[in-house]
């Protein structure tokens, strides 16, 4: 095959491929998120805090509580829209049944991001 049907054949199959690896504007990366904690107002728990640190708005935000231990879990959506530099909150009340509490595994989700942000609620 002559170089020049070569070149045009590698520049179709990385056309194609270029897309599909890419995967379609989602990112290998967590979400670029802040997770820290502050204890409960009404003395329940801990409140997860999510703060976007990007120049980005980040969407359908949800974070999941894991406790690895007793084999609970609790998942909420925190917000639809996440503002660069603004924060969200969550704690018992949007958790419904289940309680953040030190030890606990957390992670925090949205769109077009592959892998979670995981934090663990420090012990006091």
């Amino acid at each position: 095959m002559p170089s020049s049907q070569r070149v045009v054949v590698f520049a179709t199959i990385l056309a194609t491929l270029i897309p599909v690896l890419s995967g379609c504007g989602t990112s290998a990366l967590p979400p670029p998120v802040t997770v820290s904690f502050r204890p409960s107002l009404v003395g329940v728990g801990q409140v997860v805090v999510i703060t976007n640190n990007s120049n980005h708005h980040l969407y359908n935000v949800s974070v999941v509580g894991r406790n690895f231990e007793q084999v609970s879990s609790g998942s909420v959506k925190a917000t639809d829209h996440l503002s660069p530099g603004s924060s969200v909150e969550v704690g018992w009340l949007e958790f419904e049944s289940w309680v953040p509490v030190p030890g606990e595994t957390i992670e925090v989700y949205a769109d077009n991001y592959a892998t979670p942000k995981v934090s663990i609620i420090p012990k006091q």
